[in-house]
């Protein structure tokens, strides 16, 4: 029998183990390793969906060029108040855009974080 692993030339003992014990072993310990492998995938996937909207990537767009406040980025978008404020809601709450409040308005901008990942993705 060939002892030879199809996966990078590894021994079967080492890469796939056949006896019992080993291979459960093995399989707790090879979940194990995964773990920040699976985290790390999540964290990007939830990143790439917030950037999949294209009136959150319009209003980052729009902060890069200057900080605006609701009423102008509805207008600009043509959509309802309440949808931006969503849209805003989200990018705040992940660090990519920075709200100030001036008297009874709240301007909004991009923050470092935001800044960086536009320069990301124009380099896609």
């Amino acid at each position: 029998m060939n002892n030879q692993c199809q996966c990078e030339s590894k021994t079967t003992e080492i890469c796939c183990p056949v006896d019992e014990k080993l291979r459960k072993v093995w399989l707790l310990d090879l979940e194990k390793d995964h773990k920040p492998v699976r985290h790390a995938s999540k964290e990007i996937v939830m990143k790439l969906k917030l950037l999949s909207n294209s009136h959150r990537i319009e209003i980052l767009l729009m902060l890069e060029q200057r900080e605006h406040c609701m009423d102008e980025i509805a207008r600009k978008l043509k959509a309802k108040k309440s949808a931006v404020s969503y849209h805003l809601g989200l990018l705040k709450k992940h660090g990519l855009i920075c709200k100030i409040r001036r008297s009874r308005f709240a301007f909004y901008s991009l923050s470092q974080e935001g800044t960086r990942k536009i320069s990301i993705f124009r380099n896609l």
